[in-house]
């Protein structure tokens, strides 16, 4: 395995390298800059560094530990909480996002009383950029930095729906073990479609029902989705319609703010 101080052709921008080059920040940079590309494993992460498998899961240990990286139920790791908050998101960064759409998502919770969240789709992933709680004692904390996946949440449904199946099929493709979007994906994707809104009725957590819509960019691009979590007594079935329009018009008024 190569234990050279050379610097590699994944660092950005054409200056030479520095005369003192240290392999190991190289190579940690080396590993931000592909997770901000895809997910990959442990054993594809050395392969590509020309590493030993426990130098790479040192590196990745470090990285997770400092939020530039996370590791998945699927064994990939992905990019961490801090890429995400600085990463742009449909040309716009993360930070002019939410400030445009907060006062949409403010209005949201002020009037439903419950809390409300942003999220930015990644892959097939959903990372939640900004929450709002609400008041009542009983009540979901927030989930600003968490990452989830995309089609256990409901404002992951409802980005993941309005792609087109092409789109979807190469995001599950990127990782290892699909070939495409798996049946019972599709499966879940398609009521989403149809209604316009995402339900995740205790799938991400026991206990916890939400209702997701996404916002959508002038050329008919998901750019985020806001969601509404509450305690499951809260949002019984037969309440999920009325609620739903809610939410669905805050998606709208977002929109508006964005353009």
């Amino acid at each position: 395995m190569s234990q050279d101080t050379t610097l590699h052709e994944t660092a950005p921008g054409s200056d030479p390298p520095p005369p003192y080059a240290i392999a190991s920040v190289d190579n940690a940079l080396r590993i931000v800059l592909m997770l901000d590309e895809r997910g990959m494993r442990l054993t594809d992460i050395a392969t590509h560094l020309d590493v030993a498998r426990s130098t790479a899961h040192r590196l990745l240990a470090m990285l997770v530990y400092r939020g530039f990286a996370v590791r998945g139920e699927d064994h990939l790791y992905r990019a961490g909480r801090v890429r995400h908050r600085s990463a742009p998101t449909s040309s716009r960064r993360a930070d002019d996002l939410t400030r445009l759409v907060r006062p949409a998502l403010a209005e949201l919770n002020e009037s439903l009383d419950e809390t409300v969240h942003l999220q930015v789709l990644q892959g097939r992933l959903v990372h939640f950029i900004e929450s709002i709680e609400g008041t009542q004692p009983l009540r979901i904390g927030s989930r600003a930095g968490a990452t989830l996946p995309a089609h256990r949440t409901s404002g992951g449904k409802a980005m993941l729906a309005s792609l087109p199946r092409t789109e979807l099929d190469a995001i599950w493709s990127a990782a290892e073990e699909h070939d495409g979007l798996p049946q019972d994906v599709a499966d879940l994707l398609q009521p989403v479609r149809q209604l316009g809104y995402g339900v995740n009725l205790g799938t991400t957590e026991r206990g916890i029902h939400a209702i997701g819509a996404a916002i959508m960019s002038a050329d008919s691009r998901p750019v985020a989705a806001v969601s509404v979590s509450m305690p499951s007594i809260r949002l019984p079935r037969r309440r999920v319609r009325e609620l739903a329009e809610s939410v669905v018009r805050t998606a709208r008024n977002a929109e508006s703010a964005l353009r």
